[in-house]
């Protein structure tokens, strides 16, 4: 290979190698901070966007999933004093109390159907659920009022839950005069991560699930509310956002039917059909009986393996989920792309090569840099996509194809040039 062809095989082997290093930085770089529970983890939180009914049924499930192993506890982002409202109203018949506390807070992000299908259910089906409410004092005046005069009409004014009430009412009339910044503020964070703390104190429980605003779960933050409870508590806690359940994992072993892998077969078969049937460049029988078997034997067993795996592994199809807060993917999508897009230059070199006279060096030339384009644009394409995948039968597919089509295309590259 002469000293301008290796350039430019460097350069644009070293673009696919950039790229694939900057797919692999970037996907870890956009990882959540999830930490999923174990066995021993007491305190549970997930993360949500409020208001969305997806993440309200993986919520619910998730819920279900920790009452039927003997969890009572449901810490939640309301105000102290409505969740006892949700506690009171778990067992009546009626279903007045749940219907004011969602005309009190009707505008909010909390306020949607699916918000009180979700309560509905854990009475319905989590009858002994116990709510506990750590937020600051919203809706202070209406329902924070409300539950103060209820307490006051069956003798309890004075007492612990009416002390535990007026001082959520406080936090809410300062949290609205100091202001916050949608929401943020570290007076929210501090007073949410006290509330929490004398809360779990109170509740006994083993283990808790809690469901906050995903800004607030965060173990990795100590200004934040989980942040500083994993400070104060030192209890095993877990987090993880409801978005990464939602968005789920794309199984690299998972059988069933690519399309991707379809496509880029076909993009694969039919010009090399045509070239079979019609366009062999001169000569190529006698090369082809100088084959050495070895390759030969890597060739043909890489084509097998590849064919299959590219049919029934559809972890190669691009994984990407909408879900209300978004588009989601992984960035390692990218490599996806860059095996199409080489799977489009190898449809370009073809097209190339029946322009040309067809010769054996019209054959085995390189294409923008890449060299026996007709070999190696394929197999890195098949590679990138086993990389993308995660998925080491398409990964060990691909380098046994990269063995033999790279190695007998390479030693008719030389012959040609004898």
């Amino acid at each position: 290979m002469k000293t301008k062809e290796k350039i430019k095989a460097c350069i644009a082997l070293g673009i696919v190698v950039i790229v694939t290093i900057t797919g692999f930085v970037l996907s870890y770089m956009d990882r959540p901070h999830d930490i999923y529970p174990e066995d021993d983890t007491r305190i549970m939180l997930y993360g949500e966007t409020h208001g969305q009914q997806l993440y309200n049924e993986i919520e619910f499930d998730l819920w279900k999933g920790y009452y039927d192993e003997g969890c009572r506890s449901l810490f939640v982002e309301l105000p102290y004093y409505t969740a006892e409202y949700l506690n009171i109203w778990m067992k009546e018949d009626s279903d007045e109390i749940i219907d004011q506390i969602f005309e009190d807070i009707k505008g909010t992000a909390c306020s949607t159907e699916s918000d009180y299908e979700f309560y509905q259910k854990i009475k319905q089906q989590c009858p002994e659920t116990v709510f506990y409410g750590t937020d600051v004092g919203h809706q202070y005046d209406v329902t924070g009022a409300r539950y103060l005069e209820y307490l006051e009409s069956i003798g309890q004014k004075g007492s612990k839950n009416y002390r535990l009430a007026e001082e959520c009412i406080e936090q809410g009339r300062r949290y609205r005069e100091e202001g916050s910044n949608n929401g943020i503020s570290e007076f929210r964070e501090s007073s949410m991560t006290d509330n929490f703390v004398a809360a779990y104190a109170r509740c006994g429980s083993d283990r808790i699930m809690g469901i906050y605003g995903s800004y607030h779960t965060d173990l990795t933050n100590k200004d934040l509310m989980a942040g500083r409870i994993r400070e104060r508590l030192k209890d095993k806690m877990s987090s993880v956002d409801i978005t990464s359940i939602a968005y789920g994992v794309n199984k690299p072993y998972r059988l069933g039917v690519s399309y991707v892998g379809i496509i880029f077969l076909l993009m694969l078969f039919i010009p090399n059909i045509y070239w079979g049937a019609k366009a062999k460049p001169k000569d190529y029988d006698k090369f082809e009986k100088n084959e050495n078997k070895i390759l030969l034997a890597f060739e043909r067993a890489g084509e097998v393996l590849v064919t299959c795996s590219l049919v029934i592994f559809p972890a190669i199809n691009p994984y990407i989920r909408i879900l209300p807060t978004g588009v989601y993917f992984d960035s390692t999508l990218l490599l996806s792309v860059t095996a199409l897009i080489l799977m489009i230059f190898y449809e370009c070199y073809w097209i190339r090569y029946f322009k040309s006279e067809r010769t054996m060096k019209d054959q085995y030339r390189s294409f923008l840099g890449f060299p026996v384009a007709g070999a190696s644009l394929p197999v890195i394409s098949v590679l990138l996509l086993g990389l993308y995948s995660r998925n080491l039968i398409i990964i060990a597919s691909s380098v046994i194809l990269g063995i033999g089509h790279i190695g007998i295309h390479y030693m008719h590259k030389k012959e040609a040039e004898a």
